[in-house]
């Protein structure tokens, strides 16, 4: 239970509150309504996962088209949003807003055209790679190679069609190509640092820099073996992200849970069938590893209070340094 005080909770409510990224697993079976777990959490808008690279580009395809359709189709509490216009009609209207993103390359089937017809269809968010090495990129877990020719021109067409370029889950030398190629604001959806938790999926501090430097945002990412120790108490969470913002300044700071809550579809064929994607000696075998969702970020705001931070950093690490990049990314798209 939330032990928030009421200062907290208020500015939550007024503030623009942005997950950049929900963990909610991509099967067209699964049922949306877990989305009103943001709802009744004051979120504004959050950008739900609709494939990896573990899946092909068809199943991708296919869940892509199931959600949305849902989405639209329960326009009373939720907004497929393509703008940050649409976010704030959202918010204004006691709604969710919601778009979509995909985590790997292997989504587009090595066709560049997929770009366009992913932001199309409300894809507003990519990242390079799932863990292992693609065609494109480096992943966090594979050996630690730098983009392609062909992700080099991915880089640029995410730029021209109006998409978030998304660092996480890629190794250190992807990442570091990707910031120097793109002529827009870079984030790390859901990434910690290294120096606060050493783990594969977790950032240098050369890293964080260099997404900064493009105008990007970290986002605190909730799991708990990315936190350290499987712990994902307030105190822990707020350790990660006050050290990318003393390293780097509160605006390239934010939020991207990764938070899934329980879903009622078998997800271990898939995962079973691929177990390289989550190598030994990564805790992804910790027993009932623990998730922070959005529930917690009252409570998180406090903790920011407490360590002195202002309301015009903390309305920032909520949400407004995520719209800044979107505002800067979505409307650089040209048809």
């Amino acid at each position: 239970m939330s032990t928030a005080s009421a200062r907290s909770v208020d500015f939550c409510a007024d503030a623009l509150v942005w997950d950049a990224h929900a963990g909610v697993f991509p099967d067209p079976q699964v049922d949306l309504t877990l989305l009103n777990e943001w709802c009744d959490n004051g979120v504004n808008y959050v950008s739900i996962n609709v494939g990896f690279d573990v899946m092909d580009w068809q199943q991708t395809l296919v869940t892509l088209a199931a959600y949305r359709r849902w989405v639209l189709m329960h326009g009373d509490r939720f907004i497929l949003t393509g703008t940050v216009e649409d976010i704030l009609r959202a918010k204004r209207e006691g709604k969710l807003a919601v778009a979509f993103d995909i985590e790997g390359m292997k989504a587009l089937n090595g066709n560049i055209d997929m770009v366009g017809l992913y932001h199309a269809l409300g894809v507003r968010q990519m990242l390079f790679a799932y863990n292992l090495n693609n065609e494109a990129a480096g992943g966090c877990h594979d050996t630690d190679i730098g983009l392609t020719d062909f992700g080099r021109a991915i880089v640029r067409e995410m730029n021209r069609v109006g998409m978030i370029v998304d660092c996480s889950h890629a190794s250190y030398h992807t990442t570091m190509d990707i910031m120097a190629e793109s002529t827009m604001p870079v984030v790390f959806s859901h990434s910690n640092p290294i120096a606060v938790c050493d783990h594969q999926r977790n950032i240098s501090n050369e890293q964080i820099k260099a997404c900064a430097e493009t105008g990007g945002v970290v986002g605190i990412n909730g799991m708990g073996i990315f936190l350290g120790d499987n712990d994902i108490s307030n105190k822990t969470i707020l350790k990660h992200l006050c050290h990318v913002s003393d390293l780097v300044g509160a605006e390239h700071v934010g939020i991207g849970f990764d938070f899934s809550p329980e879903i009622d579809v078998d997800v271990g064929t898939i995962l079973q069938s691929r177990p390289d994607y989550w190598p030994a000696g990564q805790h992804y075998d910790t027993p009932g590893i623990k998730h922070a969702g959005p529930s917690q970020l009252p409570d998180l705001l406090d903790g920011l209070y407490d360590r002195g931070y202002g309301n015009s950093e903390i309305r920032g690490i909520v949400g407004e340094n995520f719209r800044r990049v979107a505002s800067v990314a979505w409307a650089a798209g040209s048809p």
